[in-house]
């Protein structure tokens, strides 16, 4: 019996829960009712006749102190509630048939399934395909995935940078949507704990005629902030603003990234695992990742970052790496083109037994082709460090004409 009760429990919450956007309207539309209209407007800005004739004059600072009260109102409501509507015309419009950017074959750092390492050659190595990624959707997405795609199974598609699916809102937190996302979860409670505040006044308020709209407001806004602590955590804010990492890369083990690289048999990969996440590029430089390369981008939720408009084309990368990881693909690429076997001095013509000449002209030859091949591939390896080392602080003349809107 207590464990029929018990279902029954958790049947009704999760019923409950999953109508979190009915919830959020009825709030979006109770508690400005009675705090805006009834209490700052009626009460404070407007006063209504008292029925005998002798109506209350408008004191300034009431009128003035309604006034303020409405625009806090609206632009806490506006902020959450319009990431939110960006949010579902996002993922379930713009989004709907996502796929990656049609340029796998032009990256040097690619980003390749843990499963790889089952079909590498000693040392990580494998033979690359022309037009191929190191990654498959497990869920059977036909095309391969690029740099830090993962799949959701409430969608049934692949995102970019997925985090999760978020049952209250009905929507997909992934790269498109997290800076939105970051908005409700930030004025979402906000604008909940200053309805409460604005109705527990208007129900203390002696002049107050109304009392039954401000209650339902206070328990709307109740169920609000409900929503809000299940939906949220500071551990999960701190993870994606200033860790750089999503929910898929939340489980302990290695990341796997595959080093593209040519050889005089062709191209190849390298596979290598990193203890540390790849993408973190420290605390101010993830905030900026989410919110935007300026501080004037940050208070408005549709500006979105650089990494939105420019994933899958950057140069030899899907998205900005550490450091450290572009120190260990020059290490590796560089101890290649250092280890070549050098032909053995000529023994001396002394004895009439060296090499003829067109044998020894010959083999000057390959040396200086062979020498001129591995400096030209040395100054690329050398470029495209300083291009990653610099590639967060060349986005100034991007950021104006890409970051804006959906």
């Amino acid at each position: 019996m207590w464990t029929k009760i018990h279902n029954t429990f958790w049947c009704s919450v999760h019923v409950f829960l999953s109508l979190g956007p009915m919830w959020f309207t009825f709030y979006l539309a109770l508690a400005p009712y009675a705090n805006d209209y009834l209490y700052c407007w009626l009460s404070l800005m407007a006063p209504q006749d008292t029925g005998i004739g002798f109506g209350d004059p408008v004191a300034p600072q009431n009128w003035y102190l309604g006034l303020c009260m409405i625009l806090v109102s609206a632009i806490l409501k506006a902020n959450w509630f319009g990431a939110w509507l960006q949010i579902f015309m996002t993922t379930r419009f713009c989004d709907r048939h996502w796929k990656p950017p049609k340029n796998p074959s032009s990256k040097r750092i690619m980003q390749a399934d843990r499963a790889t390492w089952e079909h590498a050659l000693p040392g990580g190595r494998l033979v690359y395909i022309e037009g191929r990624r190191p990654r498959r959707c497990p869920f059977g997405c036909q095309f391969d995935l690029s740099d830090r795609v993962y799949h959701c199974q409430a969608s049934g598609q692949c995102f970019p940078v997925y985090d999760h699916y978020c049952d209250y809102l009905r929507s997909a937190v992934y790269l498109r949507t997290m800076k939105p996302y970051c908005f409700v979860l930030v004025f979402l409670p906000l604008d909940a704990l200053y309805s409460f505040s604005v109705s527990l006044a208007a129900l203390c308020d002696p002049y107050t005629r109304w009392t039954a709209p401000f209650v339902a407001s206070m328990l709307a806004t109740s169920v609000a902030f409900f929503f809000v602590l299940m939906m949220n955590s500071p551990d999960g804010l701190q993870r994606l603003v200033w860790r750089n990492s999503v929910g898929p890369e939340v489980s302990g083990v290695r990341w796997t990234l595959a080093f593209k690289y040519q050889e005089r048999d062709g191209t190849h990969l390298r596979l290598h695992n990193f203890e540390k996440n790849p993408w973190d590029l420290g605390p101010k430089e993830n905030f900026r990742q989410v919110f935007g390369q300026h501080w004037w981008m940050w208070p408005f939720f549709w500006w979105t970052s650089e990494r939105v408009s420019r994933y899958g084309n950057y140069v030899d990368r899907d998205l900005p790496f550490a450091d450290f990881v572009t120190e260990e693909f020059t290490d590796q690429i560089m101890s290649r083109l250092t280890s070549v076997t050098i032909d053995p001095p000529a023994p001396s013509s002394i004895h009439g037994e060296g090499p003829n000449r067109r044998q020894s002209a010959r083999s000057d030859a390959e040396r200086r082709s062979q020498q001129q091949s591995d400096n030209a591939a040395t100054n690329h390896v050398g470029a495209f460090a300083r291009h990653q080392r610099g590639g967060r602080r060349h986005t100034e003349g991007h950021s104006s004409s890409h970051d804006r809107g959906i």
